[in-house]
């Protein structure tokens, strides 16, 4: 097992793949990880390889969450730019509202649960 943490897997995957298709590059990357001992680390490696390329192309991956189905695509408009990664998740735990999340990181959270939780704490 190697000593390479999942973001330095995930800043050499991000600055090979950069401007450049090949289909060899994911075949030789899973070759490494194997050669190390660190493909138990891969699922970590492609969410932090996804939020770096999607930076340093200048885009965001945005995640929606809400209570049921809604149409969230038109409340958001300006908060998405086009290009960007949008995943809708439904989350029954957060009754009502929306909860939006940003790379990962940035959290908006206009949720019912989480309102119910402030004034409970």
């Amino acid at each position: 097992m190697s000593k390479l943490k999942p973001k330095m897997y995930a800043e050499a995957l991000v600055d090979l793949v950069v401007g450049k298709k090949s289909e060899e590059i994911p075949e030789r990357f899973f070759k490494l990880l194997e050669k190390n001992e660190d493909l138990k680390k891969v699922k970590e490696i492609v969410r932090l390889a996804e939020i770096l390329y999607l930076k340093k192309i200048g885009k965001e991956k945005v995640i929606l969450e809400t209570a049921r189905k809604i149409i969230t695509k038109d409340i958001l408009k300006k908060m998405i730019k086009k290009g960007d990664i949008v995943e809708e998740k439904i989350n029954p735990e957060l009754i009502a509202g929306i909860k939006v999340i940003i790379d990962g990181e940035k959290q908006l959270d206009f949720s019912l649960s989480k309102k119910l939780n402030d004034i409970l704490i």
